[in-house]
């Protein structure tokens, strides 16, 4: 990886995303930013710190407002002049993000309620869609950009008593295929990741499956972050990972 590289994993309290950021912090060539509301500084530090993990809730609008506002004063931007340039110049500094955030929602349709699907598409879609709004003006201003979505098999099939979950994870795929053109004109990598069956623990609420049928968190975090290292010219669309047994 070059130097100057700017990592943000959003979602790293637990399982896969907290996974990832522990394998990034074993690179000591990157500066890497942690979200999720377990972090351990205070999101107002974020503005003028040179790497951490804060605490960021992706389904509060004070936070997801503040997150804009800070990320442009960080690289020297106003936020209603964005189209002025920045302070210092960004073409040294690669930017990667990952969106690990997400919940599951599970159970037969007629059980599921208006306050957990609100909870459930706030943190699952709208999050996401908010948050690559705040990166959005700013993408021309790096030497480069990557963004990684990790979605599911359930965002390409479907599964009984998961029509929330699934729903959620269609729409991941749509963001990440629809930004892949809107960014085109910044030669942005998007990448959209099917993941099957992760070890995490989303499964210890359904018993009738076996993590050990399943890709270890260490694993795919691995995985996960070679994506950073892709070659300037591989453009990467959507990637299906599953443990062994396929889809479980």
């Amino acid at each position: 990886m070059k130097e100057n590289t700017h990592v943000y994993i959003f979602g790293i309290g637990s399982g896969i995303g907290q996974g990832l950021h522990k394998r990034f912090l074993e690179d000591a060539s990157v500066s890497l930013f942690g979200f999720s509301r377990k972090g351990e500084e205070s999101f107002q530090s974020f503005r003028d710190k040179e790497s951490g993990s804060f605490v960021f809730d992706a389904k509060n609008t004070d936070d997801l407002n503040s997150f804009r506002t800070s990320l442009f004063s960080k690289y020297g931007f106003e936020t209603n002049t964005s189209s002025l340039p920045p302070l210092f110049s960004l073409k040294n500094i690669d930017l990667v993000v990952y969106f690990a955030l997400g919940d599951g929602v599970f159970g037969p349709v007629a059980d599921l309620g208006a306050a957990d699907l609100k909870s459930h598409f706030d943190l699952n879609v709208h999050s996401l869609i908010l948050l690559s709004g705040a990166f959005a003006s700013l993408l021309a201003s790096f030497r480069s950009s990557t963004f990684v979505f990790l979605g599911s098999t359930a965002g390409k099939q479907g599964f009984p008593e998961s029509v929330a979950y699934c729903a959620s994870k269609h729409a991941v795929l749509g963001i990440a295929r629809a930004l892949r053109e809107e960014w085109k004109p910044f030669g942005t990598k998007v990448v959209h990741i099917s993941l099957g069956a992760v070890a995490t623990e989303i499964w210890d609420t359904r018993p009738q499956f076996d993590k050990n049928d399943m890709v270890t968190i260490s694993d795919i975090s691995e995985y996960l972050w070679s994506i950073s290292h892709l070659p300037k010219s591989i453009f990467v669309d959507d990637l299906s990972i599953t443990p062994k047994k396929g889809i479980l």
